[in-house]
């Protein structure tokens, strides 16, 4: 049966904190023309108001609306607790400047949330938060200064000219942002800094200070606003005195925060490579260390049949060769993962093989817990352990031999021990020779500290090989 489900459309809220933002903004706005005698302060606030809550996330249209609703209400609500003027229709214009700001301000995030992306935590909204807090406190830190500067020299209205200097300083800071990270990263943070490299860059913050004076000066005659007794060079000259300190801050503060996120970045890319590096030489001896294995016991099984064949006992020799074409077919079968079940399964046949060369002194038992027998354990881990049992414990004695395999799952661990009753770890190598130092080696580089192999002597006599593996289900897998 075809079903359909019908997409059902979604509406997009308005953010309402940062609309909240805009309206008080118009609010504040408001007030201070209730008392003001000129509209420059006024207007300059509803422009503030709009930019920082399309900044902090409003539509521009809708944050220049509230910014301007929250002019009205103002009016409006003097209107009837003071019974002052009601407000006029004019007061419409400053929707004008007010759309101008707040889509300056959405603007300005757009960039500094594509600058926030090369940042440290690249993609997520911290890093936008970082650089946005870093600009925005380096414009709220210049703001006394600035009003000082402009109220030493009889600017009118010192006040909110200082923070429309801000506001745009602010917008320019965020629009060279992503050039002074990339110039930031182009650089060579292992290369001392020169002489030379400290005076292009004091060169380039004077010019970029001297820029910045004269379009400030120059937007604040474009939107009427008066510059007092002094002239536009002499506003320039002083505006440029204000910002130089500033805008080094700015591009040092940028830079840094540049460098630091690049820093963090080369170090996790590093840390990956060391890793992918790792992991493909850890494969690799593994791949060596299991076709060690492979051609060490495939060498005494064609040894047995050889054996055999000398003796001419054409049957023993032909059951020998079969057997030894299924074990060739599990040595030489993919994967390195297998159930204890098929690896018990192995052994078993291996002591078959075995069998025929000691048929009255190999006596073999294998005991496993069915809940064992489901453990994953690697290729080839168990046939070392029975084979130095069967080198050390059967081949040097007279008699029989008994060679016990029991394997069992505790505290979270797959449990194994092989045990025969020769004469003990002492006759043999301190490590049990080649076959279970590969298998450490193995063990090692699978499960690190979380496995192990010992061989000791056993409370009777004899040696026991014991080996722990973390218990990982064969379902799991």
């Amino acid at each position: 049966m075809d079903t359909h489900i019908a997409a059902v459309p979604t509406t997009r809220r308005l953010p309402l904190l940062p609309l909240a933002l805009a309206l008080g903004g118009g609010l504040a706005a408001g007030v201070l023309d209730l008392g003001a005698d000129e509209v420059q302060g006024p207007a300059l606030v509803v422009m503030l108001g709009a930019f920082a809550g399309a900044f902090a996330g409003a539509p521009g249209w809708a944050a220049a609306i509230a910014a301007v609703a929250g002019l009205f209400a103002a009016h409006f609500g003097a209107l009837a607790v003071m019974h002052a003027d009601a407000p006029s229709a004019g007061m419409l214009v400053a929707l004008v400047p007010a759309l101008v700001a707040a889509y300056a301000g959405r603007a300005t995030a757009a960039v500094v949330g594509r600058v926030g992306d090369a940042l440290p935590r690249a993609g997520t909204p911290g890093s936008r938060v970082l650089l946005g807090a870093a600009l925005t406190a380096c414009a709220a830190a210049g703001l006394a200064p600035v009003w000082a500067t402009l109220a030493a020299r009889a600017q009118p209205v010192a006040w909110w000219v200082a923070l429309w200097w801000q506001l745009a300083t602010l917008v320019a800071w965020a629009g060279a942002a992503p050039w002074v990270v990339r110039r930031a990263r182009a650089g060579d943070a292992e290369r001392p800094l020169s002489a030379a490299a400290v005076a292009r860059d004091a060169a380039l913050v004077v010019g970029v200070a001297g820029v910045h004076g004269l379009a400030l000066v120059a937007l604040t005659r474009a939107l009427f606003v008066p510059l007092g007794p002094a002239s536009f060079v002499a506003a320039a000259v002083w505006a440029f005195a204000a910002y130089l300190p500033l805008d080094a801050l700015a591009g040092v503060l940028v830079a840094a925060i540049a460098r630091a996120s690049d820093a963090e970045r080369l170090a996790t890319e590093s840390a990956r490579r060391t890793a992918a590096l790792t992991a493909a030489a850890t494969e690799g001896r593994l791949a060596a260390l299991t076709a060690q294995l492979r051609p060490h016991f495939l060498f005494n099984a064609l040894n047995t049949a050889l054996v055999l064949a000398r003796r001419g006992d054409a049957p023993a020799t032909a059951r020998v060769l079969g057997d030894l074409a299924e074990l060739l077919r599990y040595v030489l079968a993919a994967g390195d993962a297998v159930r204890l079940d098929d690896e018990l399964a192995f052994v078993a046949r291996y002591l078959d093989v075995e069998r025929v060369r000691f048929p009255d002194r190999l006596q073999p038992t294998i005991d496993a817990s069915p809940e064992a027998r489901d453990a994953l354990v690697p290729r080839l881990v168990l046939q070392p352990l029975v084979e130095n049992a069967l080198k050390h414990g059967v081949a040097g004695r007279i008699g029989a031999g008994v060679v016990r395999l029991r394997a069992w799952c505790e505290s979270g661990s797959l449990r194994v021990t092989v045990t025969d009753d020769g004469p003990g770890p002492r006759a043999a190598p301190a490590d049990g020779g080649v076959g279970l130092a590969n298998t450490r080696a193995r063990l090692a580089a699978l499960y690190g500290t979380a496995a192990s192999l010992d061989l000791r002597a056993g409370p009777d006599g004899g040696a026991v090989a014991e080996l722990r593996l973390p218990l990982r289900r064969a379902e799991a897998a």
